[in-house]
Parts: structure tokens; C-alpha cells; sequence
């Protein structure tokens, strides 16, 4: 079977991940793969991809970019094109009555506009959340799948150190862009000493608004912006909460990762954490007040919060795995080129 997964993002995410292990891993399992997107990703694809790249920098519209597009796919006529995300997803349907190929979008976040996926055949969502608004005859969901943990966990005391914290209070990570949508200003007005200390790990636009809220707050000695970090996983095996605070998501990466590493989960009610989570992990988007009282209730046991969540950990294992997205979506190839 001959697959054309197709990417019109730059950026260094949870998409960008999607799109390069679902790539190399649907080559792994005997697929005849073209992986179209950003010239920057070509060293991350394994030699049994074959990589073309496409110049973004006229936007998703652009006659000459979209003309590219089609001229490349009618050039490697796939048997599925697969377009992950809005933007590939309107860029192939501008050219859908041009180019061959069963055609497949994924929608990866919960998103108003979401009409360009009608000119799909199949359309599959990362969690059942980001397709609730979606009419569509054939959505099927398939999780995003990680990688194991390869990196070992540091040592707690060592990396308190490193962000001039006490290792023997709770610490919690919450990991995202420093974005509006991430609602990191709701999490640190929820914040209190009494909390223990949080570390947010992330980089972005709203750094300066929320080293500002931290000073007026006096939090600087138990809230810290970590920055980017590369070393993620390894964090989440000493810390002892995850919590997002997010107004939306499609299935983050960071709950998978936090889910595998045995790390329990505290989330607004965003899509992919309210299909998984226990209702009492779940607190309404902007409720600060809410949200701030189950933090208090969870540092006085944080151990509990172990026990209500090991069998979604046991879950996670199986589910949440990139050789498990990889079988999924392939069957969805299957069944559909079948149907044809």
C-alpha cells in the first residue's frame, strides 16, 4: 500500500511528532511511504521514507504552493493520502478533484472552523472530544501513541537544586506552550504556598505576563518557568502531580508521556483528558477557585492519587504506544481500501 502523509506545519510539537513517528512507523509495517512537509524534518524519518519537501512560506492558499502539492501527488499517485491537521487538510481539499488517493484527515485539536474535513473520505480524531462538533459519515479516533521512556530518572535531590527547590516538598509539573489557550495565568492565580511548588515547562509569548503574575503574587519561591526542556519524561519520574490548566486540547502528548511514566493527572475538562481521567481529576475550564481546592485536596494524599489511577497507567501501556497508533491507523487504511 502506497501512503502519502501530508504536514503543512513548522513547528516542534505533539503534531510534529505525530506526523514523523506515524511516518516511520507505517514504513516499518510494510507501508510504501511519502512523507510531504517542512524540510526540517527530513533528518528525523527513517531511510525507509521517502521525505519531499514542500515550501510553506506562502500559507496554505497559495496557488503556486497548492499547485506543488498537486503535482507532487499526482507524480507518486498513493493509494491513501493522509493529511494531518487543519491546514493539510484544507490544502487537500482545494486540490482533491486533481490528485488520486483514498483521502484521509486527522483533526488534532478541537477548532471551530472544521468544514474542510467534509471533502475527506475518512476522517480520524485523536481523542473523541476533537471530533464532537464534526459531522462526518466515517470518523474513527486513534490515540497518539509515544515512544517508551528511554531516559533515566534524575535524582530528586539533584533536581530540586536545579530549580532552587526543597526536595521534600510535592512538586508538580505542568508542561505546554506558554500560550493563552494552555491557561497557565488561571493555574498560577490557583496556585498557593501550600500547594508545594510548581515548575512550568514550556517556552513562548506569554512568559513576561507570567513572571509578572508570579512577582505580584509572591510565588517566586515556589512557582518557576523552566523554559524548554528536552528532558521532560525524566522529570515527570520525580515529580509527584501533572496538572493541566488548559481551555483546550486534542490528546496531549505530555498526559501520554505522564500516563506511561506512572505519573497521576489533574486536568481541566478538555478533550482526551476527560475521556481518560476519573471524574474527580477533572475540574471545569476557568474555574480557578475549583481548581485550586483539588490541588489542596491532592497534596494532603498524593499517594491516593497513585492508587485511583493505576489501572489507567496499566491502560496507557498498551494504548497509548506508537506501535499501537501505527496498527490502528492502519487497519483504518485497510478497512477503507477494502470499502473502496
Amino acid at each position: 500500500m502506497k501512503v502519502c502523509q501530508v504536514m503543512a506545519g513548522d513547528g516542534d510539537g505533539g503534531l510534529e511528532s505525530h506526523f514523523v513517528e506515524l511516518s516511520n512507523g507505517l514504513a516499518s509495517a510494510g507501508c510504501n511511504l511519502v512523507a510531504i512537509g517542512h524540510k526540517k524534518y527530513r533528518s528525523r524519518f527513517e531511510p525507509s521514507v521517502k521525505h519531499i519537501a514542500l515550501d510553506l512560506s506562502g500559507g496554505r492558499r497559495n496557488p503556486l504552493l497548492l499547485g506543488h502539492l498537486a503535482w507532487i501527488l499526482r507524480q507518486e499517485a498513493p493509494d491513501i493520502v493522509h493529511a494531518q491537521a487543519n491546514k493539510a487538510v484544507e490544502m487537500l481539499a482545494h486540490i482533491r478533484v486533481v490528485v488520486p488517493g483514498y483521502r484521509v484527515g486527522t483533526i488534532h485539536n478541537s477548532k471551530r472552523s472544521t468544514g474542510m474535513f467534509a471533502r475527506m473520505q475518512t476522517v480520524i480524531g485523536v481523542s473523541k472530544g476533537v471530533t464532537s462538533n464534526l459531522t462526518h459519515p466515517d470518523v474513527r479516533v486513534v490515540y497518539n501513541g509515544i515512544k517508551p521512556c528511554s531516559e533515566q530518572a534524575v535524582d530528586r535531590y539533584a533536581f530540586a537544586q536545579t530549580f532552587d527547590l526543597r526536595a521534600h516538598l510535592p512538586i508538580t509539573l505542568s508542561v505546554g506552550r506558554l500560550v493563552p489557550t494552555k491557561a497557565f495565568d488561571n493555574l498560577i492565580s490557583a496556585w498557593q504556598p501550600r500547594h508545594g511548588q510548581l515548575i512550568i515547562v514550556g517556552e513562548g509569548a506569554e512568559r513576561p505576563t507570567l513572571e509578572s503574575m508570579i512577582r505580584k503574587r509572591g510565588l517566586e519561591q515556589c512557582v518557576k518557568l523552566a523554559g524548554f526542556r528536552s528532558d521532560v519524561r525524566a522529570m515527570m519520574q520525580v515529580a509527584d502531580l501533572l496538572v493541566f490548566a488548559s481551555h483546550r486540547e486534542g490528546f496531549s502528548y505530555a498526559l501520554a508521556e505522564a500516563l506511561l511514566c506512572g505519573l497521576p493527572v489533574l486536568s481541566t475538562r478538555v478533550p482526551g483528558a476527560e475521556e481518560v481521567l476519573p471524574p474527580e481529576y477533572l475540574v471545569e475550564c476557568d474555574n480557578v477557585e475549583a481548581l485550586s481546592d483539588r490541588l489542596s485536596g491532592l497534596m494532603q494524599n498524593l499517594e491516593m492519587a497513585k492508587q485511583d489511577q493505576a489501572s489507567l497507567f496499566d491502560w496507557a501501556q498498551q494504548a497509548l504506544t506508537v506501535d499501537n497508533m501505527v496498527a490502528e491507523t492502519l487497519n483504518v487504511y485497510q478497512e477503507v481500501m477494502g470499502r473502496k
